[in-house]
């Protein structure tokens, strides 16, 4: 039997990008709630969920949240 699996380059579609991007959103938006609300940390804030979502977990509470200032 041959196998049919796709091992090449898979490009997004436009609507995967959008669930991806929900799906961030909606983390982030969880993190900020959970942090307080804080003002100044909103792109540490979605770059934490991003590296959630691409590693499969979410992180521990007690991991800091890196410092950014805008």
């Amino acid at each position: 039997m041959k196998n049919h699996h796709h091992n090449g380059h898979v490009t997004p579609t436009a609507n995967s990008k959008s669930v991806i991007h929900e799906t961030i959103a909606s983390r982030a938006y969880e993190l900020w709630l959970g942090y307080g609300q804080p003002s100044n940390q909103a792109e540490a804030i979605w770059l934490e969920a991003e590296r959630e979502l691409v590693s499969g977990r979410k992180a521990q509470k007690s991991e800091p949240l890196l410092p950014v200032s805008f």
